[in-house]
């Protein structure tokens, strides 16, 4: 049964990463916005940094600074859950600092669910060890996002090689990414039947970045790429065994709820920011005023614990199994208008001040947007939510 209390132990691990994230990661916040990359310094920050792996990984490797599988247990289970609430927290001083952690995207968990035992002790275990620092999944093509079974980049079968062509865009760390797990089509025409994931390595002979990075109104310290293969060769070991849809997708039922995470530790500190702001310029404010928007601080703090409930209750069923799609799609659907409206909330009640560069308020606003965007929108959630609940309507019938 889910419980919503934590273990003093996980209580003292995350007032740690309070500590790191207020310390270390916001003060460098405006940096990495404006110069569009992680600050210079990022290597230091992150050595001071209370875990090792980046909690997008913690199912897998665990928070790494701690072997004792006593104390993982107290850490409630040192898997999905922790690390939700692990990512929770240091998104509360800003979103860079995890970035730069070992473990951290999305290329690393598409091998551990679609490749082989020796693709995953290379590829994906090796990112935990350090061999590569960044990964990328591709997936998104000009005319399609999350329909995949509307890829056009091809595969094709040559004696003992596959040649790769096509483009990607929007690629998380596709510029400097040590490898790629890239989707092609090898039976054009056939849908998601012909569906396949293959390793392209940084070295590879026929990978161009046409794009190094997307000018965005969000998240600005990471590049998304736009990337295209001219005639790539790779081996059969180079593709990934799985051509199970279910598995595909069962990468972003892992990560939508981290999407969450991230959003909930930005609207927290923004929320916390603009209350502590107006606290200390309330003579501007009328008693009146002022009680208004005490309430109005109180709803919103409610609304975010349903929002951790829910991101809670993800981590739980992702440790007693496999991650829910539909629940996935409720969380990520649900959690990120609520987010959105708190930040721009928080925003209101500083007044003009919170567009000033001397706070972070409108820079969090943006990033909060970008998670909206993000691992499918809105109105894809509504639609995966609405096939997963009338299907299993339709199976109990």
């Amino acid at each position: 049964m889910l419980s919503t209390q934590v273990s003093p132990e996980t209580r003292q691990l995350l007032g740690d990463i309070h500590d790191w994230t207020m310390a270390e990661v916001r003060p460098r916040a405006r940096e990495a916005d404006e110069t569009r990359a992680f600050p210079a310094d990022t290597d230091a920050v992150l050595a001071k940094c209370p875990v090792r792996h980046s909690p997008l990984d913690f199912r897998y490797s665990g928070p790494g600074h701690t072997d004792d599988p006593d104390l993982l247990k107290k850490l409630e289970g040192g898997g999905a859950l922790l690390g939700l609430l692990v990512m929770e927290e240091m998104c509360y001083g800003d979103g860079w600092g995890w970035q730069g952690l070992p473990g951290n995207n999305l290329g690393e968990r598409a091998v551990r669910l679609l490749g082989s035992p020796e693709q995953i002790e290379r590829w994906a275990d090796g990112t935990v060890r350090g061999e590569y620092k960044f990964t990328s999944i591709c997936m998104t093509e000009d005319h399609c996002g999350s329909d995949l079974s509307q890829i056009k980049t091809t595969a094709v079968r040559d004696g003992d090689s596959w040649v790769l062509n096509g483009q990607k865009r929007f690629i998380s760390h596709g510029s400097t990414s040590d490898y790629l797990v890239v989707f092609a089509q090898t039976e054009p025409g056939s849908g998601l039947k012909g569906l396949r994931a293959f390793i392209v390595e940084r070295k590879d002979e026929g990978l161009h970045t046409i794009k190094f990075s997307e000018d965005k109104m969000g998240q600005r310290w990471y590049p998304q790429a736009t990337i295209e293969f001219h005639d790539l060769r790779l081996g059969e070991d180079r593709r990934l065994p799985s051509n199970n849809f279910g598995q595909i997708m069962a990468i972003m039922n892992g990560t939508r709820p981290h999407c969450v995470a991230q959003g909930l530790g930005i609207a927290r500190g923004s929320l916390d920011y603009a209350w502590n702001w107006v606290q200390e310029h309330d003579k501007g404010y009328n008693s009146r005023r002022l009680d208004r928007l005490t309430d109005d601080v109180a709803e919103m703090r409610h609304s975010l614990d349903k929002v951790r409930s829910l991101v809670m209750r993800a981590g739980w069923i992702h440790d007693h199994g496999e991650a829910d799609a539909t629940f996935a799609h409720i969380t990520k659907g649900y959690a990120l208008p609520i987010l959105e409206a708190v930040t721009f909330r928080a925003m209101q009640m500083m007044g003009p001040e919170a567009s000033s560069q001397g706070h972070l308020m409108e820079k969090w606003y943006r990033d909060i947007k970008f998670l909206d965007i993000v691992e499918g929108t809105g109105q894809i959630h509504r639609i995966g939510v609405a096939r997963g609940l009338i299907s299993k309507a339709a199976a109990s019938a």
